[in-house]
């Protein structure tokens, strides 16, 4: 009897997460400091919760570098995030990341890449809402 009560859980639990992601379209490094134009991409894995107090969303934000990660992180519950990433061609990169609604459950998520502190582009994100 305790498995038939452990199964009913953990499928109500799984039932209430269900996972989301959205790729953006390829962008071209904008900035001048760049040697030859760089393939920048990103890519956001949401995760739905339905929890006591509502609805939430986890967005996990990876950015891409030539097809390479290099850039990944949480975003914050209001869908922000100031994102370190690894060095490319020994440049250091960055990104910083803010969402706006844009309907009744969807955001508009924008993140600007920084390579060497110069905005290289902005890649845009169309997202569900962290809360509903």
């Amino acid at each position: 009897m305790k498995n038939v009560y452990l199964c009913i859980v953990l499928l109500a639990v799984a039932g209430c997460t269900t996972q989301h992601s959205l790729v953006t379209a390829h962008q071209q490094d904008r900035s001048s400091a760049s040697t030859k134009p760089v393939q920048i991409t990103g890519k956001v894995d949401q995760v739905l919760r339905n929890g006591i107090l509502g609805k939430s969303v986890t967005s996990k934000v990876y950015i891409y570098f030539d097809g390479v990660l290099h850039i990944q992180g949480k975003l914050d519950r209001q869908g922000f995030g100031q994102l370190p990433g690894i060095s490319y061609m020994d440049k250091r990169v960055s990104s910083s990341c803010q969402s706006r609604p844009d309907g009744p459950s969807m955001a508009e998520l924008s993140c600007e890449v920084f390579i060497d502190s110069e905005r290289a582009t902005t890649l845009v994100m169309h997202t569900k809402k962290n809360r509903y």
